[in-house]
């Protein structure tokens, strides 16, 4: 049984049990008798029926104003306390279901396509406002810093010096592209002073188009186009781009996985631009755009390397974004986040390029038309 006493008895029976374990406030007496500090604070007030296991170690007579069973409040819902069955609960889900979808139709007979509208740019809103309110919460945190690059001890060998390299002084939007192309589709080996970058066969647009200019603003290399069965891309030996991308840029060669994160000449630049482009090369080598159930668009970005890919989901929400990060993968969920990424870091490879915008006209158009076939 569970009591309800009045407020005399409630102190008495509190002063009595606070006396016999020799405690000198409430939360030392609920650490006494193992009960939730919060719980007995709810019985000593009288928010709460006091158990009457409780009450037993009072020996003296107190006023009870009302009693109920131990399990009341398990009733009070309408069930017994062992719970509905499974049968129960599934013929409610169904009902439920039903009545929703009835519902539903009534009020698309009623109002037509201006109630989904309404109910989708509700949500719409409510994305963007989330995104602004990250916008704004670090809006202080960039500050542009110009970072420069230690390139002093970094030794041309004479085939660099044949080549005419030359390497980066400061950091830059288009240094932290070719960082995040590299990490994304490149390979770095001591081997030789060996550096690619190979991309999808069906990327060559990209490795020839964009690339190749990249890389000859950057480092001033001409570069061959290399055709494989299944990738495209170039192959370079130069021991200044080993030890500048090792050495000065923290990049590790051999195997990546695991090993690769944000370089921090990139995250201390704390510059918008550079984390978008940083963020654009890593999505047009190890990046997708897809739609689900053929009208929501999603932004993923897979590498495995969990500490470089929460890195990025922290550059991403500094920028104003709202990543969902699972092991291997990050994803931007939404035609917001499409909108947003559209607008701030697009791609520069053509075929994402052209991924994106049909994304965004089938989003936008689904949008606008509602989802209409839905519900009727």
């Amino acid at each position: 049984m569970r009591y309800f006493l009045s407020n005399k008895a409630r102190l008495d029976v509190f002063g009595f049990l606070k006396k016999k374990h020799h405690v000198k406030n409430w939360k030392e007496l609920s650490e006494k008798i193992q009960i939730p500090y919060k719980t007995v604070q709810n019985w000593r007030l009288g928010s709460r029926y006091i158990p009457d296991e409780l009450l037993k170690l009072v020996p003296f007579k107190f006023n009870i104003i009302d009693q109920k069973e131990a399990n009341w409040g398990q009733r009070k819902g309408g069930h017994s306390g062992l719970g509905i069955s499974k049968k129960l609960k599934n013929k409610l889900q169904k009902v439920r279901m039903s009545t929703g979808k009835k519902v539903m139709r009534n009020l698309w007979k009623k109002y037509g396509s201006e109630l989904t509208k309404k109910a989708v740019a509700g949500k719409i809103k409510k994305r963007e406002k989330e995104s602004k309110q990250a916008d704004l919460k670090n809006q202080n945190f960039f500050i542009n810093k110009k970072i420069f690059l230690d390139i002093s001890k970094i030794k041309l060998s004479k085939f660099d010096k044949k080549k005419k390299l030359k390497l980066p002084e400061y950091m830059s939007s288009e240094l932290a592209e070719e960082i995040g192309i590299h990490l994304g589709d490149g390979c770095l080996l001591k081997k030789r002073n060996y550096f690619s970058v190979k991309c999808n066969k069906k990327e060559e647009s990209y490795i020839s188009g964009f690339v190749f200019p990249l890389y000859k603003k950057i480092y001033n290399l001409d570069l061959k186009l290399m055709r494989l069965p299944s990738v495209s891309g170039f192959e370079t030996y130069s021991q200044a781009i080993l030890e500048f991308k090792n050495k000065v840029l923290k990049i590790p060669h051999g195997k990546k996985i695991g090993k690769i994160t944000v370089p921090k000449c990139v995250f201390e630049t704390r510059n918008k631009k550079i984390y978008s482009a940083f963020i654009r090369g890593i999505f047009d080598t190890d990046g997708c755009a897809t739609i689900a159930k053929g009208r929501y668009p999603r932004i993923l970005i897979s590498i495995k390397s969990e500490n470089l890919l929460e890195q990025i989901v922290d550059m991403l929400k500094k920028m104003g974004f709202i990543p969902v990060l699972n092991k291997w993968e990050i994803c931007l969920n939404g035609h917001v986040m499409l909108d947003k990424w559209i607008r701030e870091i697009g791609s520069s490879n053509p075929k994402k390029i052209t991924k994106l915008k049909e994304l965004w006209a089938i989003s936008s158009a689904w949008i606008e038309r509602g989802p209409a076939e839905k519900m009727q």
